[in-house]
């Protein structure tokens, strides 16, 4: 069954807050695109410090999360990244990403890049970086994880 994986690290109530609109957003875009495509289309949440490179390989698209820490992500997520990287590497693959930050998200934003860049793959969606509260940045993080899967769609029914 084609998937969507979302990846983050949230260790507090406020990065749970996130990711628990993220995924709400993107399983209401999924059963969209499942009715649409006429087959199901799943979305799995995976903790970034539990990494399954077999999970990532077959996924259709991956939205990934993470803080900001110290001007880069957090080291969950790089451990994710570095732990499933030599499998997918070069598998073109749809990806958006949060970032929240307490201060600043640039550094976090450039790593996130890079490294999407390394594993090869396409933005599927703005993605959503902000520092502070989160009450203001939730209807972009739906739209962010509603574009992703969306752009699912756009490329099954092609």
């Amino acid at each position: 069954m084609a998937h969507v994986l979302i990846v983050h690290h949230s260790p507090t109530d406020k990065l749970r807050t996130i990711a628990a609109t993220v995924l709400e957003a993107a399983r209401a875009a999924a059963a969209q695109v499942s009715e649409e495509l006429d087959e199901p289309l799943e979305v799995r949440e995976r903790d970034a410090l539990d990494p399954d490179g077999d999970e990532l390989h077959d996924a259709v698209a991956v939205i990934l999360g993470t803080t900001a820490n110290f001007g880069y992500i957090s080291g969950a997520l790089k451990h994710y990244f570095d732990s499933t990287y030599l499998q997918n590497q070069d598998r073109e693959k749809l990806f958006s990403y949060w970032i929240r930050g307490g201060y600043d998200t640039t550094g976090a934003e450039k790593a996130m890049e890079t490294i999407a860049t390394g594993f090869g793959w396409t933005s599927a969606a703005a993605p959503v970086t902000f520092t502070g509260d989160i009450e203001p940045h939730l209807d972009d993080l739906r739209a962010m994880a509603e574009n992703t899967v969306g752009a699912y769609f756009l490329s099954a029914s092609r």
